[in-house]
């Protein structure tokens, strides 16, 4: 495949491509072109600079209650014992809480292994009794998440940190498309609106899920209000085509892990 020519560039282009569909070998071969996940190798992509992280999703576990009391405020604070710890290493770069009412409690963002992360995660005591239950998806994403920002709190464990609401749009595939050659441009449009709104500060992180079976990618865009989010989330090609329906949560991160654009 020519575009593994240039490996961190071409599999980054690659994987964002792959947020919204997977084509079967053939339906790329009937068109006569090389294809890579529906895209012609040919075409100009926008450019990323992503790098791979775990993305871990903290629902309500079978012990989960939302009731007050010494054990709770106890398993509390060893959950928050333990993200220090896993920040101090430098292999938890970002996390926070949900703060809607659903099933989905909170996020982190690891620089790391799955196999390691799982590992590290393990120890928190909110999942260890149940109370949350964690499911790690491989996210590529801007390089340089959290990679300041964990140097400082490594020198200083007390640093100042600004907790910011974002608004994080899980993309979650909806319908197949009729051929290859109709959803080409959809698709291309798609990266380029991507592109368009992280240099406009409208996404501070967007990417694929490498594994995430109908879970294809995520938007964190860079607004307090759910109202804006929602309309950025719905002008994107890819959702307005219906390939893929937006799942949205209100979340609380610091806002020093967020990289420049590149």
């Amino acid at each position: 495949m020519r575009w593994y020519r240039c490996a961190a560039l071409a599999i980054s282009a690659t994987l964002l491509v792959a947020v919204a569909l997977k084509f079967e070998p053939s339906a790329r071969a009937d068109i006569g072109a090389e294809w890579i996940d529906g895209v012609q190798s040919d075409l100009k992509m926008p450019s990323f600079d992503l790098d791979q992280y775990q993305l871990g999703l903290l629902r309500k576990g079978p012990s989960w209650t939302s009731m007050r009391s010494p054990e709770a405020e106890k398993i509390q604070a060893g959950h928050m014992e333990n993200i220090g710890r896993m920040a101090g290493l430098g292999k938890l770069v970002a996390a926070g809480p949900i703060v809607d009412t659903g099933d989905l409690r909170g996020l982190f963002i690891f620089k790391a292994s799955a196999e390691e992360a799982t590992r590290l995660a393990a120890e928190d005591p909110a999942i260890k009794t149940g109370r949350l239950a964690l499911m790690l998806l491989t996210w590529m994403a801007p390089k340089g998440i959290g990679a300041t920002f964990i140097a400082e709190y490594q020198r200083d464990p007390a640093a100042k940190t600004t907790m910011t609401k974002y608004h994080i749009a899980f993309l979650r595939a909806a319908s197949s498309p009729s051929s290859v050659q109709s959803v080409q441009q959809i698709q291309l449009e798609h990266l380029w609106n991507i592109r368009r709104m992280l240099d406009a500060g409208k996404l501070s992180a967007a990417g694929p899920f490498v594994n995430g079976g109908d879970l294809r990618g995520v938007f964190v865009f860079a607004t307090q209000s759910m109202e804006e989010a929602r309309e950025w989330a719905q002008a994107d090609p890819m959702v307005k085509s219906g390939l893929v329906v937006v799942e949205l949560h209100p979340w609380l991160v610091a806002k020093e892990v967020w990289p420049p654009v590149k």
